[in-house]
């Protein structure tokens, strides 16, 4: 099966039973997931505390951070250090928290070999878990 029938396979289709950004969500880290088979994706677990660096030099994958307690409209910068990333690549990454509150990602400082991954709490609570960031880089 070509990546395309893998990627059409899948379950793609909005249920009316949930939110819009939940459905793109899970679409997207679907397809992270089938690009991850495809390219080879890497995953790295965050050590120490919320603000400590990671290392994971794959196209894609999954950064998996420490269980955290960020505030309610509050965020945390964590620097990325990737190889495949240059100062023009685009970063494309959602978040999936099992946990209390809404976490969102999303990449500043673009530069040769790194990104700062901006990991926000948009929600009602403070972040009670790990989260699972997942990425693409472009």
């Amino acid at each position: 099966m070509n990546w395309i029938d893998r990627v059409t396979a899948a379950d793609f289709l909005p249920s009316k039973a949930n939110g819009r950004f939940y459905v793109f969500s899970k679409q997207f880290n679907a397809l992270v997931d089938k690009v991850n088979t495809l390219l080879g994706r890497g995953t790295v677990t965050q050590t120490g505390t919320i603000a400590t660096g990671v290392t994971l030099n794959a196209r894609a994958g999954v950064i998996t951070t420490v269980a955290s307690t960020i505030g309610v409209n509050s965020d945390q910068p964590i620097v990325v250090t990737n190889s495949y990333v240059k100062s023009n690549s685009v970063i494309v990454m959602t978040c999936l928290n099992t946990g209390a509150s809404i976490a969102t990602a999303q990449a500043s400082a673009v530069a040769d070999g790194s990104f700062t991954l901006l990991l926000a709490n948009s929600g009602g609570a403070t972040f009670n878990s790990t989260i699972g960031v997942h990425f693409l880089v472009l």
